[in-house]
């Protein structure tokens, strides 16, 4: 690629696709470790720091935050899909 060829016909769109990407990304960060957080309180009525670092997600709560996550980037980059296309994907589920 050029210096000229953009992704998205622009610079300054490619940098703000970047900039969503990266504001997604951080995003699902604090969605996921909260959900860990209230899954670890849930279970023992306190939480150790260290633990949210040690946990290795499995059974309901690895599914859980697979369909969350997979719900939050439909959302945020469904966003930019035309209105027709983002009803279609609304009522398919």
């Amino acid at each position: 690629m050029s210096k000229t060829d953009h992704y998205l016909d622009s610079k300054r769109l490619d940098d703000i696709a970047r900039m969503v990407t990266e504001l997604a990304s951080e995003v699902w960060i604090l969605r996921d470790r909260n959900m860990v957080l209230e899954h670890l309180l849930a279970e023992r009525g306190t939480v150790d720091p260290e633990e949210i670092e040690r946990l290795r997600p499995g059974g309901e709560l690895l599914e859980r935050l697979q369909s969350e996550r997979a719900a939050f980037v439909r959302r945020v980059f469904g966003a930019v899909l035309d209105q027709d296309t983002r009803v279609e994907a609304a009522v398919r589920g």
